[in-house]
């Protein structure tokens, strides 16, 4: 163990939170924090670098921020989930465009799926493709992973899924999203 580590590890908690990390800033977020998972960083066509982030809880989407100049972040936009029973707590972009989760509290709510955004003018996010997850079984979608812009992957229920016990209503999907505006289901993988 290195003197560092060592000294870091003799440390009280609240003294040891943050180890080789410098607090440059803090945004308040219009006052609606509670981030979920989703965090993901764009380099806008004019430069900036808009940090997007998913909302654990209504009523907010999604945030984006601009974080260029990491001394002085900058909200950009906010945007509202549609119901307050919903979530967005992931999100992944490819380029300009992104992908946002919906996950609702109990099964059979609507909507629940994911949505597809161009961000390529952060200020105006705008809805390109939604693909509705919900049914009888399903929360929707809790986790996905968008990175080659052509594919996403998703941790997510299905209206035409049942499954063999109620906790287990997620699965592996995946969506061809390369026509953007036709996202279609291309496998889907989970274990009897």
């Amino acid at each position: 163990m290195t003197q560092s580590a060592s000294s870091v590890l003799n440390k009280s908690a609240s003294e040891s939170v943050c180890w080789n990390f410098k607090l440059l800033a803090h945004h308040e977020l219009a006052g609606f924090g509670g981030m979920g998972e989703g965090m993901a960083i764009q380099v806008a066509k004019d430069g900036r670098r808009i940090m997007w982030l998913a909302h654990e809880s209504a009523p907010k989407n999604f945030t984006g921020v601009d974080v260029s100049d990491p001394r002085n972040p900058k909200l950009v936009v906010q945007t509202d989930l549609p119901e307050s029973f919903m979530r967005s707590n992931s999100l992944e972009l490819a380029g300009d465009i992104m992908a946002v989760a919906y996950q609702t509290q109990k099964v059979g709510q609507k909507p629940a799926g994911f949505e597809l955004f161009d961000i390529s003018v952060p200020e105006k996010p705008k809805s390109i493709a939604y693909v509705d997850a919900s049914g009888p079984t399903s929360r929707g979608v809790h986790q996905l992973w968008f990175c080659d812009g052509e594919y996403v992957h998703l941790a997510a229920g299905a209206p035409d899924f049942t499954p063999t016990h109620p906790q287990d209503d997620q699965f592996y999907r995946i969506f061809d999203v390369r026509n953007l505006s036709k996202p279609a289901e291309v496998g889907r993988w989970w274990l009897p």
